[in-house]
């Protein structure tokens, strides 16, 4: 498997655990549930390749 795919499946697998960790406890309906866990879902993902694309970069200079 190419790193590339396996750091994919690798941000796509924290990003929903970390979904699932958030939304869990709310109180409030299952339809709700569902949509705070996609946006929580597409904000973790994003903030991960975003540090990871700066990592990427910095470590040319280090």
């Amino acid at each position: 498997m190419s790193p590339a795919i396996a750091g994919f499946l690798g941000v796509a697998g924290f990003a929903c655990l970390a979904g699932w960790l958030i939304v869990r406890r709310k109180p409030v309906e299952t339809a709700v549930k569902v949509m705070m866990f996609f946006g929580y879902f597409w904000l973790v993902a994003f903030s991960l390749l975003v540090l990871l694309a700066g990592a990427y970069y910095l470590r040319e200079f280090l």
